[in-house]
């Protein structure tokens, strides 16, 4: 005889109402690779707090119980019945958050599709797992350097070879050679300087080899030291993906690969209207509905959500894809190479092939800046200065056609070569000038902060 099926109450009937409508708002999402991600996401956290009675006897969910993180581990029914209302609460910020995504919100979408490649979240832990795996496993597992120095088996100290002496005062710990993808990786990192947040300062570990008061460095301290780095460059770290995957994205970057981009399903017809309630029923709901005073979300706030279409989606991939990376082996160098994405600083030519004329782009320089309209006046002083230095100056007076009764010289004479024609010029004026003074002839003269007056 079949048991009696769990009487259903209002807290499940809403757990399957809140797990249908995040399956299908995770389905308009405009990325395959995060329509999939998501629905094994959310099916794995709902079956995490589903009850033993009312789980499938499937192969699947039996082998949800094996997860090594313990995100698809099944709770206990006291811990369900405790966190029942706390999980539905975080289901719903959920909820509103896809469909901010859907709305094309860009903040939104860049963490949906951070979590959906592993730049964060538990798939980032699960790239990094396959580069904490030596590249040569031993027939027999030995200890390595570091564990035998500082006496622990923990395993990061697995990863680090014996120390070696920088300087008088510190030490480097690198990463051991068996770890060869993991090293290439984070020492391509820090050259190229790319982190979500703050940045990874060194590939190594730089340690100092003594304490505050010139002694020994103790063991315990010592092990601290490399598990702190360790934590945190593994928290900074950015794993390379699989070199499909990165292909992939950079295939729809630049428009080689058409994204798929789903349409939003037409929402039910209701076959069976309910009827109108009169004015007092409805007069006491709204007055019900106004007391519950529920906030509304940011998701029902979007007046003029963004259109999700192919450039949109280009622009986003190639945000992703400057904080996305892959391993390539070198037969030539025998060594693995880090290749990273970079960002697209121009059209590419494919999406783009009309043509253009050249003045659309007078005016501007290489950088599309505005070139500055030089005044007219200026440009002619200019002119004359440059006129002025490279003739004599008789030949300068003549081609001005103005008789003066002084003759200005400019201050920097004395600063030019000596067969400088403007020099040889004035000496012949300064002689000339010496003669009319020695004549007798008194002439007044004019003083300037910058020239010097001759008279003639």
């Amino acid at each position: 005889m079949q048991a009696p099926l769990p009487q259903q109450t209002v807290s499940n009937l809403k757990s399957i109402h809140l797990l249908r409508a995040l399956l299908r708002e995770a389905s308009y999402l405009p990325d395959a690779n995060a329509r999939q991600y998501f629905r094994r996401y959310i099916v794995n956290r709902f079956r995490a707090y589903q009850p033993a009675h009312n789980a499938s006897p499937s192969f699947h969910a039996k082998a949800v119980e094996k997860e090594r993180h313990g995100f698809g581990k099944r709770r206990d029914i006291s811990i369900i019945q405790d966190r029942t209302r706390e999980m539905q609460h975080r289901g719903k910020k959920g909820l509103n958050y896809l469909r901010r995504a859907n709305n094309g919100e860009y903040l939104c979408l860049q963490k949906i599709l951070y979590f959906t490649y592993g730049r964060i979240g538990e798939r980032k832990y699960a790239l990094l797992e396959h580069l904490l795996r030596p590249d040569d496993p031993p027939a027999v597992e030995e200890s390595s350097p570091l564990q035998k120095l500082y006496y622990s088996n923990e395993r990061y100290l697995s990863f680090f070879d014996a120390p070696k002496k920088a300087s008088p005062t510190h030490h480097n710990i690198q990463i051991s050679d068996r770890y060869r993808r993991l090293k290439t990786a984070i020492k391509s990192q820090v050259q190229n300087e790319i982190a979500l947040g703050r940045e990874i300062k060194r590939p190594h570990l730089h340690t100092p080899i003594n304490n505050v008061w010139e002694r020994p460095m103790p063991i315990r301290r010592a092990r601290n030291n490399v598990r702190r780095w360790y934590a945190e460059t593994m928290t900074r770290f950015l794993p390379p993906l699989p070199a499909e995957e990165f292909d992939q994205i950079q295939a729809m970057a630049h428009g080689k690969e058409k994204i798929s981009l789903v349409k939003r399903r037409s929402p039910a017809i209701e076959l069976h209207p309910s009827k109108e309630l009169p004015e007092a029923d409805r007069f006491a709901k709204r007055v019900q509905d106004a007391l519950i005073l529920e906030k509304p979300s940011k998701a029902d706030a979007c007046i003029r959500p963004r259109r999700i279409d192919a450039r949109f989606m280009r622009r986003m991939y190639a945000a992703i894809l400057t904080y996305s990376s892959k391993l390539e082996w070198n037969d030539r160098y025998k060594k693995w190479e880090s290749v990273w994405g970079n960002r697209l600083n121009e059209m590419n030519s494919e999406l783009n092939s009309e043509a253009h004329h050249d003045d659309l782009f007078a005016g501007v320089d290489e950088k599309g800046n505005l070139l500055k309209q030089r005044d007219s006046s200026l440009a002619k002083e200019e002119e004359d200065v440059k006129q002025f230095l490279n003739s004599s100056l008789a030949d300068y007076q003549k081609a001005k056609g103005k008789k003066e009764k002084y003759t200005v010289v400019p201050f920097y004479v004395d600063f030019l070569p000596p067969d400088h024609p403007v020099r040889i010029a004035t000496k012949k004026i300064w002689a000339k000038d010496r003669i009319h003074s020695a004549s007798g002839a008194s002439t007044p003269r004019k003083t300037d902060v910058n020239n010097r007056s001759i008279r003639t």
